[in-house]
């Protein structure tokens, strides 16, 4: 059995403190005692494991010395940008997590804003190259259409936080679980008592969200006798405060599943509906403390994107994949104050 520490203590008499900084040429240790223990270590054998060694340096080590390399945050919208008053919160808390990670991790981050444009693509990537960064994190871009990035991905290891990229597809990910924590809530609020649960989530976020907002939603509609289900407002027309007050006057939830939810309280008080008196709101992003429903953790979303972009780097793991990884970061419950018969989950915040 290979000798330890404590054996090299015990045959010198010092303490297992000294021992190790001796061994380790560190701290005020007389060169008598370093010479001492340096012998019994010889005779004992003792052998320090390599990666071990590594391992303790670098934790020993302040974090400002434990620098690896750049990584860059993809924006779409500038973080300075002074028309952008506040600019958008997910995007600034993404950021704000992502940069606390990169730094316990011996990172530093290149923050860089992305137009449509690909010839402003290529250029980044030659800049990203001449900087030599290979770890990129782009996060949700979600004022075009079918946005698209045309870099030169064979070089970096990438990783997209959200899925609305139309091109490339396959980028390692980072999401929200919608569908499952979508299911779990309709669930809930069932049991809760609730019995005409309605869906008026704007068209786009169902888009960004590549379908599964309404996809849920309309699983749990097929359950219901045909007389008892209700469409999801947007497919009854446009999206505009017309058709949602048709589709409330005709069928009358009494519980709504909402994303917009200052918009759609807007189109209630327009019709003279009151929140909890007429009607519930459960939020599918709760950003306000006052919405009951779920709220996404963008900051934690922002560290593990940076957790797998750096594992990705340690194993080489550079350009686009045909089975890309998914990770996924489950939404809080917050209890807020939208509902008039609160849902008890099965689990509590934090």
């Amino acid at each position: 059995m290979p000798s330890s520490i404590r054996d090299i203590a015990k045959k010198t008499g010092f303490s297992t403190a000294t021992v190790s900084l001796a061994l380790r040429g560190a701290g005020r240790i007389p060169e008598a005692t370093r010479i001492k223990v340096q012998a019994a270590a010889n005779a004992l054998g003792y052998e320090v494991h390599p990666l071990l060694s590594k391992a303790l340096s670098l934790v020993r080590q302040p974090k400002a010395d434990r620098y690896r390399e750049n990584l860059a945050f993809l924006t779409e919208f500038s973080l300075d940008d002074p028309t952008l008053n506040p600019y958008p919160h997910y995007q600034k808390n993404l950021f704000l997590g992502a940069s606390e990670r990169a730094l316990t991790l011996g990172y530093k981050m290149d923050c860089l804003t992305l137009s449509g444009r690909p010839a402003d693509h290529r250029r980044v990537s030659r800049i990203l190259q001449a900087r030599g960064i290979r770890g990129l994190i782009v996060i949700p871009r979600l004022a075009l259409d079918q946005p698209r990035l045309s870099l030169d991905w064979k070089n970096f290891v990438a990783v997209e936080i959200g899925r609305t990229l139309w091109h490339p597809r396959n980028l390692h990910h980072v999401e929200t679980s919608d569908y499952i924590k979508i299911i779990e809530a309709l669930h809930l609020l069932k049991k809760a008592g609730y019995r005409r649960i309605g869906m008026a989530v704007e068209p786009n976020q169902n888009k960004h969200q590549r379908g599964v907002i309404y996809a849920a939603y309309l699983l749990q509609q097929m359950k219901q006798a045909p007389r008892k289900r209700i469409p999801v407002a947007s497919a009854t027309g446009e999206w505009s405060e017309k058709t949602f007050r048709a589709w409330m006057t005709h069928y009358r939830p009494d519980v709504l599943i909402v994303h917009d939810v200052r918009t759609v309280m807007s189109w209630l008080d327009a019709m003279g509906l009151k929140v909890l008196e007429d009607v519930s709101l459960f939020c599918l992003n709760a950003q306000s403390e006052n919405f009951s429903g779920l709220r996404r953790d963008y900051r934690e979303m922002g560290r593990q994107a940076v957790e797998m972009v750096s594992l990705l780097l340690e194993i080489g793991d550079f350009g686009l994949k045909t089975n890309a990884r998914c990770w996924q970061v489950d939404e809080y419950w917050q209890a807020g104050n939208t509902l008039s018969r609160p849902i008890s989950p099965p689990y509590s915040q934090g």
